[in-house]
């Protein structure tokens, strides 16, 4: 089997460095194989030299360039790297992150065995110092080679609440965070890869998961699998809450007929920096919401 991770980037070559090189260090199954797409979204650094020292030094690794234009997007980033992908798997994962050499075997072990439709959600874990990485981590894994942990996934709490690991929540797909996440190439063409024309931050993965789970995919999370972001979580400010808020007026705009799309207006105080509500509390009300609309009581 292989696996193509698709990896977009903008102006961040220092920790894309790091990234590529936990990459690099991945332990795969004798008959497994891999390649890594990295997607350069229109770099002003020093982004293009940074990979391609990786290209040169590993068959496996492709430098994709896109000109940067008022139509970019993290969606079409990602969708240019996925068409120029040959792997059964495609695993996404953003260029800032770390992974441990396991990561892209974890994600391959889920479709070993054939099954129902499915995609492997994972999770991510917070750094407080990037710049602490030890060398030691691209052979051990370990968390104590990167400088400790400040925040785990938000995810975890909210499932544990829940205790719905087995995949029966009714809003999976909005938690089809593509900070690792992945999905059959064949599965992803037939919905037709990221909507482009979403902008900006958010819900460009969320509305892609949510196409996928009307296709029939059964979302899994892999409590296991753990992508390692090199700096705090973001902070929303008003140019992300008014980016969410446009993302979320279109994702609605093309489902309007879908009640739990239109719930997600419920999370917007989240984002918003003059309230900074709690997301697991106020996701725990949407996923109750969503389980009491007529279609989910039907079922």
């Amino acid at each position: 089997m292989k696996a193509s991770v698709v990896v977009p980037t903008f102006n961040s070559s220092v920790l894309l460095d790091r990234c590529l090189r936990t990459f690099r260090s991945q332990s795969l199954a004798v008959d497994d194989s891999l390649e890594v797409l990295i997607v350069d979204d229109g770099s002003t650094d020093s982004t293009a030299e940074t990979v391609q020292r990786h290209v040169m030094a590993d068959s496996r690794f492709r430098y994709l360039h896109l000109p940067r234009s008022a139509t970019s997007s993290r969606g079409a980033a990602r969708n240019r790297g996925a068409e120029e992908a040959t792997g059964d798997i495609l695993i996404f994962v953003d260029g800032d992150q770390l992974v441990p050499p396991t990561f892209v075997d974890g994600h391959l072990r889920h479709y070993r065995v054939a099954s129902a439709k499915k995609a492997v959600i994972g999770f991510r874990k917070y750094l407080r110092a990037p710049e602490a990485f030890d060398e030691r981590f691209l052979e051990d894994g370990a968390e104590k080679f990167l400088g400790g942990v400040i925040k785990s996934d938000i995810r975890l709490d909210l499932l544990s609440r829940l205790s719905d690991v087995d995949g029966d929540l009714k809003t999976s797909w909005h938690l089809f965070f593509t900070c690792n996440v992945s999905v059959p190439s064949v599965d992803y063409k037939h919905v037709g890869g990221f909507n482009e024309e979403f902008r900006g931050w958010g819900l460009e993965d969320s509305e892609l998961g949510y196409r996928l789970e009307r296709f029939g995919t059964q979302f899994v999370f892999d409590d296991e699998s753990f992508a390692y972001h090199q700096g705090p979580p973001l902070s929303p400010d008003t140019r992300v809450y008014e980016g969410w808020l446009k993302n979320l007026s279109l994702f609605i705009a093309l489902h309007k007929e879908s009640p739990e799309v239109i719930l997600q207006a419920m999370l917007a105080p989240i984002f918003n920096p003059a309230v900074g509500a709690n997301w697991t509390d106020l996701y725990e009300r949407f996923e109750m919401c969503a389980r009491s609309t007529p279609a989910a009581v039907a079922e």
